[in-house]
């Protein structure tokens, strides 16, 4: 399914001179190739959507679809050095002397070289959404580190990205902690999970699964100063999320009235079911961050 489960957020830059058409002209430079005999790792650019195979990107209402392949060698340390130590001892054995630190690093950079072509390897497919129209870009990523890596390689390929993270005028911190304590705005409810915490690197912490958040429990924490750095909630009846005080997304996931709306979109191929999919994510998402960052009140100007 066609469907993004965790946001990091970045704004485009007004003034960007991007167009669905350079992008994918820009894609279809740098697809993806494996990894040859002797390569450790390898990415480029994947059609997003299978049954539009000549598109790295795939544009729909101004949005575009975009997807990085990267592939890499596993080659487990503990084997390097079980092969190392067995050639080590052959030699002490053979010729009766100790193997230096030096020679031991030339073995293990023959022993890589030599291991490398009969690796095993590992893949994974990152994607983006680049809504040109609401000036967003999306990444569905866990963490900004791995956001980061798709960033970085779309930058190099489109030789420029103006994109930055978003600043709200409320801190997710303060206004989750606000929510908690009193009431959320009206286009949210509170989930049942929540981590707060002592501020400072060294504060304790409290975590909730599973919690009816309006008990005494959770109003203790709250009063002993602890702020929420993490919780769930639900945007109307659409959609549930795990805000972070990092304006992360986690978890998103559709709600029940969203999912019969796919269901009565009636597709009758797997190719339909991808459009009508693609279709939902983008008007789902241009109605549910501007409400968030709403209630974040609004965004800072740099």
């Amino acid at each position: 399914m066609l469907w993004f489960r965790n946001l990091q957020i970045y704004r485009l830059s007004a003034d960007h001179a991007l167009s669905p058409d350079s992008i994918a002209t820009e894609l279809a430079k740098r697809p993806f190739i494996p990894c040859g005999s002797m390569d450790m790792e390898s990415c480029g650019w994947v059609a997003p959507a299978r049954h539009e195979p000549a598109m790295m990107a795939l544009e729909r209402q101004n949005a575009v679809l975009v997807a990085l392949k990267s592939e890499e060698k596993v080659l487990p340390a503990a084997v390097v050095k079980d092969e190392l130590d067995y050639r080590v001892q052959q030699i002490e054995a053979a010729e009766s002397r100790k193997v230096g630190r030096k020679e031991q690093r030339e073995m293990k950079d023959r022993i890589i070289e030599e291991l490398t072509p009969r690796a095993f390897t590992r893949s994974r497919v990152q994607r983006a959404l680049l809504d040109l129209e609401s000036g967003l870009v999306l990444v569905d990523a866990a963490s900004a580190a791995k956001a980061e890596y798709l960033l970085s390689t779309l930058r190099e390929t489109l030789g420029s990205l103006p994109t930055r993270l978003i600043d709200t005028e409320i801190s997710p911190s303060a206004a989750m902690t606000e929510w908690l304590s009193n009431e959320t705005p009206d286009a949210f409810a509170l989930g049942q999970d929540a981590e707060l915490k002592v501020p400072g690197d060294e504060g304790s912490i409290a975590r909730f699964k599973r919690q009816v958040m309006d008990c005494d429990e959770v109003r203790q924490h709250l009063a002993v100063g602890k702020i929420v750095t993490r919780l769930s909630l639900a945007f109307g009846e659409r959609l549930t999320f795990t805000l972070t005080d990092a304006l992360e997304i986690k978890s998103l996931a559709m709600l029940d009235v969203l999912k019969d709306e796919l269901k009565d979109m009636d597709a009758e191929t797997q190719d339909a079911l991808f459009e009508s999919q693609f279709a939902l994510l983008i008007g789902e998402l241009r109605g549910f961050i501007p409400e968030l960052l709403n209630a974040l009140g609004g965004e800072t100007e740099r």
